[in-house]
Parts: C-alpha cells; sequence; structure tokens
C-alpha cells in the first residue's frame, strides 16, 4: 500500500536523488536540480513546480511526479505538464506511477486545465507504452529548443 502527499520543503534531497536516479537510468546528462533549486521552485506560494512524493507504509519515499502549470493561449485555458515521473525499481508493476500520474491529473482538474501534457524521450518504449496505457496519444506538435548560448544571442537583441 502507498501514500501519495504533497512534496515538503524537507524533501528537497529525496527529490533530486530520485531526478538524478531517472537520468542515470534512462541515459540522459545528469540532472542540475538541486536541494536549493528545489526549496526555490518548488515550495511557496509562486512555486514553478509543483511535487508528489510516494510513500510505502513505513513512510519511505519511493517514487514522484514533478508537474508545471502551464496555460493554452489558444483556448484561453489552463494546462498542466507531467515533467517527471519516477518510481524506484522495486515498487515498478505495483500500480505506484499510475497513482502519482492520477495525483497530477487531480490538480490539473482543480485547475480548470484544458490538457495535461507528457513529454518523454522518443527511445523511451516503456514510458511511452505506460503513457498510452493510460489513455494518453502522441500529439505531432514540433518541439524547438533554444539553449543558453542562443537565448543570450536573442536576448542581446531586446538590450
Amino acid at each position: 500500500m502507498f501514500r501519495i502527499r504533497r512534496a515538503l520543503p524537507s524533501d528537497a534531497d529525496v527529490a533530486c536523488r530520485f531526478t538524478m536516479a531517472a537520468a542515470q537510468e534512462d541515459g540522459s546528462a545528469p540532472s542540475s536540480f538541486s536541494p536549493d533549486l528545489f526549496r526555490r521552485d518548488a515550495t511557496g506560494a509562486n512555486s514553478a513546480l509543483e511535487i508528489w512524493i510516494a510513500e510505502d507504509m513505513a513512510s519511505r519515499p519511493c517514487g514522484q511526479a514533478i508537474a508545471c502549470r502551464g496555460y493554452d493561449l489558444h483556448h484561453a485555458m489552463p494546462t498542466m505538464e507531467l515533467l517527471h515521473l519516477y518510481v524506484l525499481p522495486e515498487h515498478r508493476r505495483d500500480g505506484l506511477a499510475r497513482m502519482l500520474i492520477a495525483e497530477v491529473a487531480n490538480r490539473a482538474m482543480d485547475l480548470g486545465a484544458r490538457e495535461l501534457t507528457i513529454t518523454t524521450g522518443v527511445d523511451n518504449a516503456v514510458a511511452r507504452r505506460f503513457f498510452a496505457a493510460i489513455g494518453a496519444r502522441e500529439d505531432r506538435l514540433a518541439r524547438y529548443l533554444i539553449e543558453p548560448d542562443g537565448i543570450e544571442w536573442l536576448a542581446a537583441e531586446a538590450q
């Protein structure tokens, strides 16, 4: 049995450890998410991130979901984006990932969100199967990335 709760400031180390573990498992670059950034971006009234922690019955953290609010200008409605979903290997296939994403979906409904978007790597077959199994469909939008040098270059035009 598991319990899902909103993350507390004291969860900073756990949240960062889970984020690093996920990056390591899928071969991504290590996350820069640190306990200080957790406290800045995931706590307080103006936090950019919303984080849920899954615990087992002994209150040991065993998974997390990280999401952020967005806005759909075309439909003039809030949106929610799942940024990260992680479950410890020994708790996979226990329904925990589904419980975590259900909490994110509940929050999306509370916000009146029009949609819940999910991003995963195109080569992450396990995640893609899971998201399809919970009713998500692949969207055909192109995603563009401007890296720090490009941001600085563009920002210089505004000065």
